[in-house]
């Protein structure tokens, strides 16, 4: 009965214990150096304006509004994928992995988002790498996930997740250039799709049934994170979509929530193909 609401306990735990530290930055103050975007031109990081003279204090505060509030959609996200998966478990219906792996997805959604708000927040170097292991600990998962459907073993998962999140966090903080989050993220999303295009081909030659309807969402979910690149590029310093006074900023309301939605549609993706195409999947979980 526990393991039926570990997803939520997961959730519950984890949130508080990145909003409070984050909240307490917020009032006490942000130390560090300024973000390397903040040398760039006005308004650089991201187009949402913030008062530069800030930045290069220790003083409290959220430089920006926008882009660091509107990252709490990752509340809402992850808790869809905490539900799920313990409605799922107290049915006794097969989940997209067995053990822990489905609730270590739980805290990557939630920190997809939360984990972007300590940038956006400080514009600090150091916030800016927390921002940047949110997403490398979410394509690693990608990379270790689709790993695991191609070759069943808890060890190798375990391996690519944590080594992969460490040498791209590693690597970002030590190149600290422009650019470098977006470079190393185009190489592990690569590594991604050769994966999942290997997991297609292999469920193809197998004759797998109804492996469609799995299928759907995930071509949704890259749809979503389509729509998110669009309006990342667009919203860009200098973008067609970039008001700087504006607290309605694209990047903050359009391509931080759509990431979110990509991330719970590629789960309901996983989900489907489990208990469409996988059933030693479902007789580990139920076992």
């Amino acid at each position: 009965m526990g393991s039926s609401y570990r997803s939520i306990w997961v959730l519950a735990v984890a949130a508080p214990a990145v909003l409070i530290p984050f909240l307490m930055f917020v009032w006490f103050g942000w130390p560090g150096d300024a973000d390397i975007c903040t040398l760039t031109n006005p308004n650089g990081c991201f187009c949402e304006a913030y008062d530069p003279a800030a930045v290069l204090t220790a003083a409290g505060g959220v430089r920006q509004l926008s882009n660091t509030w509107f990252n709490l959609y990752a509340l809402a996200s992850a808790s869809i994928v905490a539900v799920q998966l313990s409605a799922d478990r107290r049915r006794q219906t097969a989940v997209f992995a067995p053990g822990v792996i489905p609730d270590v997805y739980v805290f990557v959604v939630l920190f997809l988002g939360l984990g972007s708000m300590w940038f956006h927040a400080s514009l600090k170097e150091w916030g800016g790498i927390v921002d940047a292991a949110s997403m490398y600990l979410f394509t690693a998962f990608l990379v270790a996930f689709a790993a695991y459907r191609l070759r069943p073993s808890t060890g190798l998962f375990w391996i690519l997740f944590l080594g992969v999140t460490a040498v791209a966090t590693i690597a970002h903080a030590v190149i600290n250039r422009p650019g470098t989050s977006v470079v190393l993220i185009a190489i592990q999303v690569g590594v991604y799709m050769v994966l999942e295009l290997v997991v297609w081909l292999t469920r193809l030659r197998g004759h797998v049934p109804r492996g469609w309807r799995g299928g759907l969402w995930w071509f949704g979910a890259l749809a979503s994170i389509g729509i998110a690149i669009v309006f990342w590029l667009l919203s860009q310093t200098g973008g067609p979509l970039c008001d700087p006074a504006s607290i309605w900023q694209p990047h903050g309301v359009a391509w931080h929530p759509l990431a979110g939605v990509s991330a719970v549609l590629l789960f309901y993706y996983w989900r489907e193909s489990a208990r469409a195409t996988e059933p030693r999947i479902q007789a580990e979980v139920l076992r």
